[in-house]
């Protein structure tokens, strides 16, 4: 079924570095580049890797090549396999993305559409898949949130990485059928609310800011780089765990992800 990997998807925090890396430096060969993105061929003469600067995409993908996905899709109960979505038209064919009987996400593509052309540009990272965590774009359940967001009582700038956003998340994502929200989608339906105006006042935040000092503060500035102002984007991401990470090995007491959390936004007010 699995012929072998047609391409892997990285996100870079900027391109220009990362094509001059992969090019000039690990001697890979460019087949083209774009504004946010740039394909090199391994060395198998058939494997490409795809650097991307999207801020939503998701670290790692590794896309498997196969005959025909809508086949296996007429025969997903035989082979076992549980679609996410049904087929969609890529850039030479069709893909999608499965789960096999033990939880594994495979993203799925084919070649079967020839009139494409064998030049049709394929660099897209799977959407609304679940690889490795990305939000699966299920339908927002405003009532039900809003409710749980009052049980809960906790602002929602104050609650990512806390108990009080698992007491959350918990009963909201069970509402939902297969695939189940992933945390970084609820946390963007809670954002939707608010920002829409539907989220009930609950006061100033339960867990100030940490005390840092300067030097600190431009730690993670610098880290940060261009997200400062994408910070919203950041709770329940691979982005965030590696940031958190490194700062903490600048310091000698190491904060916890809310702190961090609540840091990155006071610095990005």
């Amino acid at each position: 079924m699995l012929r072998r990997i047609d391409r892997i998807i990285l996100r870079v925090p900027a391109l220009p570095g990362a094509v001059h890396y992969y090019r000039d430096i690990l001697g890979m060969k460019l087949l083209r580049q774009d504004k946010q993105a740039a394909s090199f061929l391994m060395s198998d003469g058939e494997t490409e890797i795809v650097l991307r600067t999207d801020p939503d995409q998701q670290g790692e993908e590794i896309f498997y090549l196969v005959d025909d996905v809508r086949d296996l899709h007429a025969r997903r109960e035989q082979l076992q396999l549980k679609f996410v979505h049904s087929p969609r038209q890529a850039g030479r064919g069709y893909r999608a993305v499965v789960k096999d009987p033990f939880g594994n996400v495979l993203v799925l593509l084919d070649r079967s559409t020839a009139s494409a052309g064998a030049n049709a540009p394929e660099d897209g990272a799977a959407p609304q898949t679940l690889f490795a965590g990305v939000e699966s774009h299920v339908p927002i359940k405003k009532q039900l949130l809003t409710q749980l967001y009052e049980q809960v009582g906790r602002t929602a700038d104050d609650l990512p990485y806390t108990p009080d956003f698992e007491r959350l998340y918990s009963p909201y994502a069970s509402q939902h059928p297969d695939p189940q929200p992933m945390r970084r989608e609820v946390w963007r339906h809670l954002l939707n609310l608010r920002k829409a105006g539907n989220l009930p006042k609950l006061g100033d935040a339960r867990s100030p800011s940490p005390e840092v000092s300067a030097e600190d503060q431009q730690i993670l500035r610098d880290l940060l780089g261009d997200d400062i102002g994408k910070r919203d984007r950041l709770p329940y991401t691979e982005r965030f765990d590696t940031l958190v990470d490194r700062f903490n090995k600048t310091r000698q007491r190491p904060l916890s992800p809310h702190l961090v959390w609540r840091l990155v936004a006071k610095l990005a007010k």
